[in-house]
């Protein structure tokens, strides 16, 4: 190595190394590609899927019926004792005269409201125009919902409040013509209309369902709460006879339970006292709330029995269905799982004498991109999936190890190299 040409030149190759390295270290510390998502709310809940039987406190109405049978309560609507539920008719024709008739004098009705002055030639065009917009709003969430049973009442609301917008944009448009039509026409079905042979009231008061399954007379309602597994194993694997001449039933309870069996790997996410809710995806669009009445426990299984006293027309349909029971409900700020770091941190904390003295605890934590630096932020989880992390908004100064943990709108790592707290990057 004494050739002067050799050395000339392993020192500028040396040079040239250095000058590479330092050149990477600075590209590496301010020229880092980070890929960052926003952190946002969310609200998530644990959740179980079962089949269940919706069990009652039922009165079943029954009775040979010589004719057809006109509805004239919606099913889970609620009627007195001895209140009529339907109307008995001679034949199928009658009974759909009678329907006809009613739709024609509830539209003469409203229709003779909207030529009536008063309201309607007071009312401001903004705030019908506000109304329409809503019950628009309302007639959309319905289909969407699949919640058939309330378009047609949405329907019927939201054409008179078009009527009414019509009249009060001009004050002349009358609808005297179509209410003579309607009525000319309801005039003529009433001739030929046949008056209802019979009806069908009501046993004891409390909700009216239409339909009967042979599940009326299937559990003890009195003694749920002490439903076993094996009782209710039987229950949901035998098929239940129909009962012959119903017309439908009462339910004469504000309170119905839901039951179902859980594996003992879900006790824990079911405890006595706590509310929950239901949700019946093949039968309702909404929620249920309930409260955990009774968890009878067996060494493989529990009878879960669920209480409630929500009622509409979908829900008093409901008897042996698939459901979600969503229990612990969590809310937090959202991270993937690809943020989340384990590092070391470091604290001054004081003693019960007042001594200061250092803790290092490894934690779980992201970071967040504050300006031009990359800073590490303790996370306090609530709930961990395979995807995500649900953080808890805002932990006290004492579980934390870190100045501040992550907040809403903060700007969090997912990908990156070379991280560590303090990083200044571009």
């Amino acid at each position: 190595m004494n050739n002067p040409l050799l050395k000339k030149l392993a020192s500028s190759l040396l040079a040239i190394l250095i000058l590479i390295y330092v050149g990477y270290q600075i590209y590496n510390t301010k020229f880092t590609n980070l890929a960052t998502e926003t952190a946002a709310y969310a609200t998530v809940s644990n959740s179980i899927q079962v089949e269940g039987i919706a069990v009652r406190t039922e009165s079943v109405i029954s009775g040979n019926i010589n004719g057809v049978v006109d509805y004239v309560i919606p099913n889970g609507g609620k009627v007195a004792n001895g209140g009529k539920v339907a109307q008995i008719y001679a034949d199928s024709q009658s009974a759909m005269n009678q329907k006809k008739l009613q739709s024609l004098d509830a539209e003469i009705a409203k229709l003779e409201k909207l030529g009536t002055p008063g309201d309607t030639y007071a009312a401001n065009p903004d705030t019908i125009v506000k109304q329409i917009n809503l019950k628009l709003d309302d007639l959309l969430g319905s289909v969407n919902d699949s919640d058939y049973s309330t378009v047609s009442s949405c329907r019927e609301d939201l054409l008179y409040l078009l009527n009414e917008r019509q009249i009060v944009a001009d004050k002349t448009a009358r609808f005297d013509t179509r209410i003579k039509a309607l009525k000319a026409q309801r005039d003529a079905l009433a001739k030929e209309n046949s008056q209802p042979t019979g009806s069908v009231t009501a046993p004891v008061p409390g909700y009216f369902i239409n339909m009967t399954d042979g599940y009326e007379n299937a559990f003890n309602v009195k003694n749920i709460l002490n439903l076993t597994t094996s009782e209710l194993k039987q229950k949901l694997e035998t098929k239940p006879e129909p009962i012959t001449n119903a017309v439908g039933k009462i339910c004469s309870n504000f309170n119905w339970y839901f039951v179902f069996l859980l594996p003992e790997n879900n006790y824990s996410q079911v405890r006595l006292g706590n509310t929950v809710s239901i949700q019946f995806p093949f039968a309702a669009s909404e929620s249920v709330p309930a409260k955990v009445a009774a968890v009878n426990k067996t060494p493989t299984q529990a009878a879960v029995v669920l209480q409630s006293n929500y009622m509409n027309s979908s829900i008093a349909s409901i008897r042996k269905e698939t459901a979600q029971i969503c229990t612990d409900e969590y809310t937090g700020i959202r991270v993937s799982q690809k943020a989340v770091h384990f590092e070391d941190v470091t604290k001054k904390v004081k003693d019960k004498d007042g001594k200061t003295t250092s803790v290092t605890k490894n934690v779980q934590g992201v970071y967040v991109l504050q300006g031009n630096q990359v800073v590490f932020r303790q996370i306090i989880p609530l709930l961990s999936t395979e995807n995500y992390v649900l953080c808890k908004a805002n932990p006290s100064s004492d579980e934390l190890m870190t100045d501040s943990t992550i907040q809403l709108s903060d700007e969090v790592v997912l990908e990156g190299s070379n991280l560590y707290n303090g990083k200044v990057v571009k």
